[in-house]
């Protein structure tokens, strides 16, 4: 894409600015997407395949022009700003890695990561071990073969988002205090807007291992245990991110009159 269309894409009114901070990604459900700027990017990207394709050369010369414009987009901010890109501080770097440790050994990612681990090994073992009942349910059932399709679409889809959004609350959360130290506490925090796509997350991963219960009623007692994962994560993070349901996310959680 042209650096001179996505300025012009930039300063569409009818964008809802930062809508894209705060979301699960999932743009193919999602009924915002004629609001995001993010996913308007990527259908005003209009290469042939071969620049998609990983193996291919034109993919990488595409990569490297993307490169180039973000570096000289980074430069302009940073003068904007006024901040000094070659001045590093050492300091500030082994303060950063050590609150990445912490927050990788904070208790609630490290039970996102467990939970992320259950579900593969959930999911492998039932690819592994269909029994015959399984199987002539979902050829006779249409219906109920297609809430177990969407089901496991779901639980996939979150699977190692919950971890990710979680891991970001917390590192956001321990940036936040720093900054509240000299400019008091904000509004809205970040910390908490990634906490409840987390929540988010985990709700709707709940809601989805019920409807494998029901769909499979033989293995209901085999999700049990990963319902319960979920659900001892949902009261930690709601008890370390107490605001984090009342965050209000652009656009999903405004009134937009026509756009909803």
């Amino acid at each position: 894409m042209r650096r001179s269309t996505l300025t012009e894409m930039a300063r569409n009114p009818e964008f809802i600015s930062g809508i894209y901070n705060y979301c699960d990604r999932w743009c193919e459900r999602c009924p915002l997407t004629s609001r995001c700027l993010v996913y308007a990017q990527e259908k005003e990207d209009n290469d042939p395949p071969e620049t998609r394709d990983i193996n291919n050369e034109a993919f990488w010369k595409k990569l490297g022009a993307i490169f180039q414009e973000t570096r000289e987009l980074v430069e302009e901010w940073a003068k904007e700003a006024g901040v000094d890109l070659s001045n590093v501080d050492e300091a500030e770097i082994g303060l950063q890695e050590k609150r990445r440790e912490r927050v990788e050994r904070n208790r609630l990612a490290v039970a996102g990561k467990e939970y992320a681990s259950s579900v593969t090994e959930w999911l492998q073992e039932f690819e592994q071990t269909i029994s015959a009942s399984d199987q002539e349910l979902s050829e006779s059932d249409a219906e109920l073969s297609h809430q177990l399709q969407d089901a496991f679409e779901v639980i996939q889809w979150y699977q190692y988002q919950i971890a990710v959004k979680t891991m970001r609350a917390l590192s956001s959360r321990s940036d936040e205090a720093d900054w509240e130290e000299l400019e008091g506490e904000p509004l809205w925090k970040d910390s908490d807007g990634s906490a409840k796509v987390a929540l988010i997350g985990m709700d709707r991963s709940i809601s989805a291992w019920r409807l494998v219960q029901l769909c499979l009623p033989e293995r209901q007692d085999q999700v049990v245990p990963l319902i319960l994962q979920l659900e001892k994560l949902r009261h930690l993070t709601e008890k370390k991110f107490p605001n984090a349901r009342d965050f209000i996310r652009p656009g999903f959680d405004e009134v937009l009159g026509d756009a909803n």
